[in-house]
This record gives structure tokens, C-alpha cells and sequence, in this order.
């Protein structure tokens, strides 16, 4: 589990990085590691091969973030899936269910998380990016409904090896 410096450094940056308002460190729902099949049974019950590739989820009805447990949380690339739910968490905190409301906006929650983990991600010096394929996203017009498995990234695509830890002393003051 994330010990308490890396909470509080994530959701100082997660705050910085998306324009959302930080709330205490204290207000941040727990953090889980569970199995990829926990996670795909939380987002896609009835078709869990098609979540396999999520790497963390914020559950808003329960007040829960799931990662998978086979994360390296002091992997820049791999925390960098926290932060992308913390900026769940604020979004939710500062706007409630209607971040979910229909596939357009839904599309835009997803988006903003992105960008903000992929702004970590390079100023941590990492080339990695996630969320591409939200370019390529449309939300069907008879439903509007954009389904978890349609916005998924791999967490292990491309992932580098041997990242140090992050620390706030590595970063210096973030933008």
C-alpha cells in the first residue's frame, strides 16, 4: 500500500497538474490492491475480459480506489495510474456524479485525468504517455454511453525498467 508521503505528494501534484482544488490527504478514499480480475469485475461485471487492461480504478459508490496489485507503487509509470484517480477523486469532490453524467462529458473527465498524468509523467522525465486512444473515442449517438474497456490503457505497454523512486526533492515545484 502507499505509504503516507506518497499520497500526500500525488495529490499535491494531481491538484497542480489538472487546476482541481486539493483536499486533504485525510479525505482521499482507500487504496486497495486487488487482482486485475477484482478490477474488472468492479468496472465490467459482465464482461470482464474486456477490463483486463485497467491498471486502477475510483469507485464512487463505495469511496474506494482499486489498483492492481501488481503495480510498483515507487515506479514513476506505475504511480502515475494513482494520480490519474486522484484527479478522479478531486473532480468527483469538486463536481459530484455529474463527471459521469453522459459519454461526452465522461469523455472529458477522462481526458483531463490523462492529461494531468501525462504532464507528471514527462516532468518525472518518463516518454511514456496514456489516453491516446481518447483521440479516437466517439460516444455511440443512440446511447451515449462510453464503456470503461473503450477508455483503457496498459499499464506494462512500454514500461521502462529500474525508475528510481519519486520524490518532491526530484520534481522541485511543480508548474
Amino acid at each position: 500500500m502507499p505509504n503516507a508521503e506518497l499520497l500526500s505528494f500525488l495529490l499535491a501534484a494531481a491538484a497542480k497538474l489538472s487546476g482541481y482544488p486539493e483536499i486533504p490527504v485525510a479525505q482521499l478514499p482507500p487504496v486497495r490492491a486487488v487482482s486485475v480480475d477484482t478490477i474488472a469485475q468492479a468496472i465490467c461485471p459482465e464482461q470482464r475480459s474486456g477490463c483486463t487492461g485497467i491498471a486502477a480504478t475510483f469507485e464512487t459508490e463505495s469511496y474506494v480506489i482499486l489498483i492492481r496489485d501488481s503495480l510498483d507503487l515507487e515506479d514513476t509509470a506505475d504511480n502515475s495510474f494513482l494520480l490519474h484517480e486522484f484527479v478522479h477523486v478531486l473532480q468527483w469532490k469538486a463536481h459530484g456524479d455529474a463527471i459521469f453524467k453522459d459519454c461526452p462529458t465522461t469523455l472529458k473527465t477522462e481526458g483531463e485525468a490523462y492529461r494531468a498524468q501525462n504532464a507528471y509523467l514527462k516532468r518525472e522525465g518518463q516518454f511514456l504517455r496514456f489516453g491516446e486512444m481518447l483521440a479516437y473515442t466517439q460516444c455511440a449517438d443512440d446511447t451515449g454511453t462510453l464503456f470503461p474497456r473503450d477508455a483503457m490503457a496498459t499499464p506494462d505497454a512500454g514500461k521502462p525498467t529500474g525508475n528510481p523512486a519519486v520524490t518532491p526533492e526530484m520534481l522541485g515545484p511543480l508548474p
